[in-house]
């Protein structure tokens, strides 16, 4: 009896783990341990943020804000840089497709001929004091296209050059 309880609770943690497609999966458990509002992830079609073509893959979409990240809570390291869990899991950074500015930052990781990208996004602007202020909302996006469907957005996705989300 108590195998087919362990069994029924299980189940659907496993179900729910094969969902993730296996490129997207080691960023979705980094995120995964954030405090977030919403992380979603989907499998198929997108519009990619880097290419803005149409591609078949997998993509995250984790909300935060600073709030719920506290003052003692960072972000995952999802640099791929020496010694952390990506790292650890065969994934390298290409600087091809890295990129940091004010409030956004760009990752580009490969492994095993896949490429995800990881795109963090905080806005920020100086107010009229001249002081630097950083928004509370916090958006990261992780791509991970396996392929090139079509040389412009998604159908569906034209009137805002990208996923409406």
């Amino acid at each position: 009896m108590r195998i087919w309880l362990l069994i029924t609770l299980l189940l659907p943690a496993t179900a729910l783990a094969g969902e993730i497609n296996h490129n997207c999966a080691p960023f979705y458990q980094a995120l995964l341990q954030l405090p977030h509002e919403t992380l979603d992830s989907s499998d198929g079609p997108f519009t990619s943020e880097w290419s803005r073509h149409c591609v078949e893959g997998c993509q995250l979409v984790m909300l935060t804000n600073q709030t719920l990240l506290g003052d003692s809570q960072s972000l995952a390291d999802l640099s791929g840089e020496p010694g952390t869990p990506l790292y650890d899991e065969g994934w390298r950074s290409n600087p091809a497709y890295t990129a940091d500015g004010p409030g956004t930052s760009l990752v580009g990781l490969e492994k095993d001929g896949a490429l995800c990208l990881v795109f963090t996004s905080q806005p920020s602007f100086v107010d009229d004091t001249g002081k630097i202020i950083q928004d509370e909302a916090i958006k990261i996006r992780v791509e991970c296209p396996m392929a090139i469907i079509g040389e412009g957005p998604c159908p569906g996705e034209e009137e805002c050059g990208g996923p409406c989300d």
